[in-house]
Order: structure tokens, then C-alpha cells, then sequence
């Protein structure tokens, strides 16, 4: 998915309290660990499963799971 789409994706799913809510937390829990944003990005633009798992397995156990999360929610 390229930028753009992603961008589009996330604004419409944030019409949804729920998923707001939750993509928010998320969110802040980024952004409290320093250097990471631009990494999430752009291993969420990834379309290969395997390379965003790849890229994925190098991360912090925490930044691990929030990326998860954020591909999850992304994905529902």
C-alpha cells in the first residue's frame, strides 16, 4: 500500500470512535519512544508479508507488538 492509500484507509477508519480510540493509543505509545515513527511508516507501506515480517522481527518487543496492533487494525 502506498502512501497515499494509507493516508486515505486511516482517514476513513477514523470516522469510527472505536477505531479512533484505539489508533490514538497506539499512537501516543509511539510516539514515547523515540526514533520510531518514521520505521513504522514506512514497514506499514510494505506489501510483501514476508519483508514487513522481516522488518517487523527487527524491531523492540514492544514496538513489535504496536506495529501488530496498528497492521490489525488497518486490516479489519
Amino acid at each position: 500500500m502506498n502512501s497515499y492509500n494509507l493516508i486515505m484507509r486511516l482517514q476513513a477508519k477514523m470516522q469510527d470512535p472505536r477505531f479512533a480510540e484505539r489508533f490514538n493509543r497506539i499512537v501516543s505509545e509511539f510516539n514515547s519512544i523515540p526514533g520510531v515513527q518514521q520505521e513504522v511508516m514506512r514497514i506499514a507501506q510494505i506489501e510483501d508479508e514476508k519483508k514487513r515480517e522481516k522488518a517487523i522481527s527487527k524491531l523492540p518487543d514492544r514496538v513489535k507488538r504496536l506495529v501488530r496492533e496498528v497492521n490489525s487494525l488497518l486490516n479489519e
